[in-house]
């Protein structure tokens, strides 16, 4: 099952408004299509996000682009790299970042 990631900032906490799920790092607001409307806000988590004219998230992409980030932006490595980590807990790369 898919996590739920901003595809402006990288984060994955999200609160549900209406027809719009909001990244609570960044305030990006996603349209909620009607096959991923959820009963509660507790299964936000669960449909992939999907804004107006764009794909479905994927995850490996994002993982790659938060660690070029890491490599190309070291006063914002860490915050990085604990967005990967979000994503995927033993990611090794983005542990050296924290070190």
């Amino acid at each position: 099952m898919k996590a739920l990631i901003c595809t402006s900032c990288g984060a994955s906490r999200w609160q549900e408004s209406g027809n719009y799920r909001i990244c609570l790092h960044c305030g990006t607001k996603y349209m909620i299509t009607t096959d991923e409307q959820s009963p509660s806000s507790t299964s936000v988590n669960h449909h992939p996000v999907v804004r107006q004219g764009e794909s479905v998230i994927a995850l490996n992409d994002d993982v790659e682009r938060l660690l070029q980030k890491c490599r190309t932006d070291k006063k914002n490595a860490k915050k990085y790299a604990n967005l990967v980590l979000d994503i995927d807990p033993t990611n090794e790369e983005a542990l050296k970042y924290l070190s």
